[in-house]
C-alpha cells in the first residue's frame, strides 16, 4: 500500500482514540506580501527626526495583546508558490515539491498526487477543510488542483498569473468557474468612483469565507473545521488583464487626503482599511456566532514586503532594520509577522522568540487536532508546548533552511541558533552573519568564523534533496509573482 493511503489508515485509526475535549476549529489567515513592520504589533523603531508615514492596524493590535506574538517566526520560502508549499506540506525548500514561482504549461507548477497537505492531515481526522482565496500549487486539470489535495470546498483563484488581478473575470467556486460580469472594463477610475459596479476580489473571498463559517456553525456545529484564509493583500495588482500595475483598492480613505503618491495611498488603504478591518470583521463574527473560545485564528504573512507595482517598500519602513525584501533570502524577504490567539488556552499578551517557520504548521495543528502517528518525514516540529506556555517541553529546531529558485540563480541559507548562512549564487562564497548582534546582516563575518560557516554547510548539504524542475544549475525558467 502506498505510504500516503498508510498515513491516512493510521490518521483515521487514530482518531477513534480522540479524548472527550472538544478540538479547536483551525483558522490560518494568510496575508501576502505583508512586511514585518507593516502592521501596528510589529511596528519597527524610527530614527529620531525621520518623518515616517504610519498605517494604523487596531484589530491587530488588538489581536496580539489576546494572543501569542512571535518575534522569530519564518514564512516557507521568500517568494509566493514555495512560501505556500512548505505552508501545506510541512516540508522545507530542500525537500519541498516547489521551490520557486515556475511555470508548467501556462500555469503554476503542480503539487503531485503523492504529496500530504495540512488538509488531507485534518480531512482525515474528522475536520472540514476549506480554502478561501489564493492556492498557487497548481490549476484544475492538474495533479496539484486544490480539492484533490485535502480541501473539502474552494473558493478564489487558483492560478497566480490571474488572481493579481484585484477585478477579475471570474472566480472558481470548486470545480465551477463563475463569470463576474460586473468587471467587463474595470477601470481604477470607475472601480473608485463607482465601487458597487465592480467586484473587488477581497471582497468576494472576505464575504464567502464568513458566509462558511456561519453555515458550518449552523448546519454542521459538532464537527470542527480548518479554514485557510489565503488573502491577496497587499500583494501588487491590477485590473481586468493589467498585471501589478499598481495596488487596487475600492476607496483609499482616511490616506486620499495625504501628501503620498497614490500608489502608496492605496497600499496602505489595503493594509489598514481592508485587511485589518476585516481581520477585526472575522474576530467579531466568531464571536457573535460563541465559538470564539473553540477557535484558534493563526495570523501571518507568506513572506516578506514586495517592491513592485510602483510601492517602494521604503516608504513605510516596510522592513525596518531587516535587510532586503520579498524574493531575497535575507531577514526581510522571510520573517514574517506571526501572531496565534486561542483564548482561554494561549496566555494573551505574550512573545516568544521561539525559531519557527512555516513547515511547523503542519505538525502543530495535527498535534491540536488530536492526531496520532503523524509521520515524521515532515521538517516542522509542534510548537504547541510554546502555545501552551511550557517552553521547557518545547522541542526547537537544530536548524532551519531555505532554498530559491529565482529567475537569475539558485541561492540558499541556514539559520542556527543566532547564526545565519547565506549564498544567492553557487558561483558565490556564502556569506554569515549573527542575527543577535547584527539583525540587519551588514557585517559579514565568514572570514573571521571560518568553523561556523563549516558547520552550517554541513546543514545545507544534508538539507537539500535534488529537484528536478527546481535544480541548482539552471533556475532560468521561473516567472515572477
Amino acid at each position: 500500500m502506498h505510504q500516503f493511503y498508510v498515513i491516512l489508515v493510521l490518521i483515521a485509526q487514530a482518531v477513534c482514540q480522540i479524548s472527550a475535549e472538544r478540538r479547536p476549529n483551525i483558522i490560518m489567515v494568510l496575508a501576502d506580501d505583508l512586511g514585518y513592520c507593516e502592521s501596528e504589533p510589529y511596528a519597527c523603531h524610527i530614527p529620531e527626526g525621520h518623518d515616517q508615514p504610519r498605517m494604523s492596524t487596531p484589530n491587530l493590535v488588538r489581536f496580539a495583546q489576546e494572543g501569542l506574538k512571535f518575534t522569530n517566526s519564518y514564512s516557507g520560502a521568500p517568494i509566493c508558490a514555495s512560501s505556500r508549499c512548505t505552508l501545506m506540506t510541512g516540508l522545507h525548500n530542500g525537500h519541498s515539491r516547489i521551490r520557486g514561482n515556475k511555470q508548467l504549461d501556462g500555469g503554476d507548477w503542480p503539487l503531485e498526487p503523492t504529496d500530504i497537505t495540512v488538509a488531507d492531515v485534518l480531512k482525515s481526522a474528522g475536520y472540514y477543510t476549506a480554502l478561501v482565496g489564493k492556492w498557487g500549487l497548481g490549476n484544475l486539470g492538474t495533479t496539484g488542483w486544490v480539492r484533490d489535495h485535502g480541501f473539502d470546498y474552494y473558493y478564489g483563484i487558483t492560478d497566480q498569473n490571474i488572481i493579481h488581478n484585484y477585478y477579475p473575470d471570474y472566480v472558481m467556486e470548486n470545480e465551477t468557474q463563475i463569470p463576474l460580469p460586473l468587471n467587463r472594463g474595470a477601470s481604477r477610475q470607475r472601480c473608485m468612483s463607482q465601487p458597487q459596479t465592480c467586484n473587488y476580489s477581497h471582497d468576494l473571498f472576505t464575504n464567502r469565507a464568513f458566509e462558511l463559517i456561519k453555515n458550518r456553525v449552523e448546519s454542521y456545529p459538532e464537527q470542527p473545521f480548518f479554514l485557510y484564509l489565503a488573502w491577496t493583500l497587499p500583494h501588487a495588482g491590477g485590473w481586468r488583464g493589467i498585471i501589478e500595475d499598481g495596488e487596487p483598492v475600492p476607496n483609499n480613505q482616511p490616506f486620499d487626503n495625504t501628501t503620498w503618491p497614490t500608489v502608496e495611498q492605496d497600499h496602505a488603504a489595503m493594509i489598514s482599511s481592508y485587511l485589518d478591518r476585516d481581520f477585526g470583521r472575522l474576530m467579531a463574527l466568531l464571536d457573535e456566532l460563541g465559538i470564539d473560545d473553540d477557535t484558534l485564528v493563526w495570523f501571518a504573512s507568506d513572506n516578506g514586503a514586495h517592491n513592485e507595482g510602483g510601492h517602494s517598500y521604503q516608504f513605510f519602513n516596510s522592513t525596518g532594520p531587516l535587510r532586503g525584501f520579498k524574493r531575497s533570502l535575507y531577514e526581510g524577504g522571510m520573517r514574517t509577522p506571526q501572531i496565534i490567539r486561542w483564548p482561554k488556552k494561549i496566555a494573551p499578551n505574550t512573545q516568544t522568540d521561539l525559531i519557527t517557520t512555516f513547515a511547523d504548521f503542519l505538525p502543530t495543528v495535527a498535534e491540536l487536532a488530536a492526531v496520532q502517528h503523524l509521520s515524521d518525514t515532515f521538517d516542522g516540529i509542534s510548537i504547541v508546548p510554546t502555545l501552551m506556555n511550557n517552553s521547557a517541553a518545547q522541542v526547537q529546531h537544530l536548524y532551519i533552511y531555505f532554498e530559491f529558485c529565482t529567475n537569475f540563480e539558485w541561492g540558499n541559507a541556514v539559520r542556527f541558533q543566532q547564526w545565519k548562512l547565506v549564498r544567492f549564487s553557487i558561483h558565490e562564497p556564502y556569506q554569515l552573519y549573527d542575527l543577535d548582534n547584527d539583525i540587519g546582516e551588514t557585517h559579514d563575518l565568514s572570514q573571521k568564523h571560518s568553523e561556523v560557516v563549516s558547520l552550517l554547510t554541513s546543514f545545507a548539504i544534508l538539507a537539500h534533496t535534488d529537484s528536478e524542475p527546481f535544480p541548482i544549475q539552471n533556475c532560468s525558467n521561473s516567472f515572477l509573482h
